[in-house]
């Protein structure tokens, strides 16, 4: 008898091993995802009233989940302090989006609406990309949003 319950725990043991084992697998996904900002370029200026039309292209090895995008000062040191100037707005976007289906890669097409009065000067356009087994990732560039400017930093 205790032969037949030494079996019985031992076969319950490898089911629970079998079991983790492959529930593990789905979590050895470690690589990130791939982020790549199309437009708009390094420098592009974008005049206040108009639009940055972002495009980027995501991928993973695997699956991708979800991303983010975000617009906002770089004038400040990320410290982010209130703007003292009188009629301009300091601009800040940020918007989440769910990816459907699990698919490997992804492109973003993206209108954002810069308001006439935002506040002359240079912002940082982030995309952050998140895949299923949550691994993220995220790439950004530098913008100047106002009229004619001089790159000369």
């Amino acid at each position: 008898m205790k032969n037949i319950q030494y079996a019985f725990v031992l076969f319950l043991s490898g089911l629970t091993f079998v079991s983790c084992s492959d529930d593990d697998s789905n979590s050895l996904d470690t690589e990130k995802p791939t982020v790549q900002i199309v437009s708009p370029t390094v420098d592009q200026e974008i005049e206040p009233g108009t639009s940055i039309s972002l495009k980027a292209l995501l991928s993973d090895n695997e699956a991708l989940a979800s991303y983010k995008l975000e617009v906002h000062s770089a004038e400040d040191g990320h410290q982010h302090k209130v703007s003292t100037a009188v009629n301009a707005v300091e601009f800040h976007y940020e918007q989440s989006f769910t990816i459907e289906n699990g698919s490997k890669t992804f492109e973003v097409n993206q209108q954002i609406p810069v308001p006439a009065d935002a506040k002359e000067g240079h912002y940082h356009v982030g995309v952050f990309c998140i895949d299923k087994a949550g691994n993220q990732n995220q790439q950004f560039i530098e913008i100047y949003i106002g009229e004619e400017h001089d790159h000369a930093h």
